[in-house]
């Protein structure tokens, strides 16, 4: 008998997932993904924005927050890191939770490509006042879009239910804001400012709400006893 990409005993009782290390670990590395996108939060609109005498939430860029030269640089080049790591950490917990679902699997390794792709951001930063960081910035951050859209679209294919359909308006939403805040740029003004904060909204708290579904599902995964059927695996998350 098999579950979830490996082979169990035969005669090994049923042993709930929760209660080894590697399900501990699991679960912290799903509660990076939270994590990481209440702290972009804080750290831009929160903190960075503040350091900024005169910078309009409501109408400008969040992306000129991270631009070399900007009040608020000092504090998001380490977050930068910092959301990184744990963003990366983020896509190893989905990896290790959607055992069993090719789907779920590769869209899980988007996401940790995706976090990985922040280091790219980092290298090729907005530098205000110089227009040739432009271009290197504008492919950076295309790629990670492109990342991003990917791992949601693969991700939405791999549930079903009620996440299926949530992932798919996420996906719909973050895009459609995203396209809005292009045409409404360089701005500033209400449209763009705006648009642009509820795109990346829309993909801080999809990430949210995947860290919860897996942690939920997690709690039903065990190893069959003798002679049981396997009570989860990839098929079971991928109903919910």
């Amino acid at each position: 008998m098999s579950i979830a990409g490996g082979r169990v005993p035969r005669r090994r009782r049923a042993v709930p997932l929760e209660r080894q290390p590697s399900d501990t670990i699991r679960r912290g590395l799903l509660t990076a993904g939270p994590l990481s996108s209440l702290l972009y939060v804080v750290f831009t609109d929160g903190i960075a924005a503040s350091q900024w005498d005169g910078y309009r939430r409501a109408e400008q860029m969040v992306s000129e927050l991270f631009a070399v030269g900007s009040p608020g640089y000092a504090v998001l080049a380490p977050f930068t890191w910092l959301y990184t790591v744990l963003f990366t950490a983020f896509g190893v917990g989905v990896w290790a939770s959607v055992r069993g679902n090719r789907a779920l699997r590769i869209g899980a390794g988007l996401l940790t490509a995706y976090g990985l792709w922040n280091i790219m951001g980092a290298i090729y930063p907005l530098r205000l006042g110089d227009d040739s960081s432009i271009p290197m910035h504008i492919v950076a951050t295309n790629i990670q879009l492109a990342l991003m859209v990917a791992a949601m679209c693969f991700m939405a294919a791999g549930f079903h239910g009620w996440m299926r359909i949530y992932s798919i308006v996420s996906l719909a939403v973050s895009a459609l804001m995203g396209m809005v805040a292009f045409m409404a740029a360089p701005g500033p003004n209400l449209v763009l400012g705006i648009s642009e904060r509820v795109s990346i909204g829309a993909f801080l708290l999809w990430v949210a709400v995947l860290a919860v579904v897996l942690w939920k599902r997690a709690a039903l995964w065990k190893l069959p006893a003798p002679g049981e059927q396997p009570t989860a695996g990839g098929s079971k998350e991928a109903r919910s």
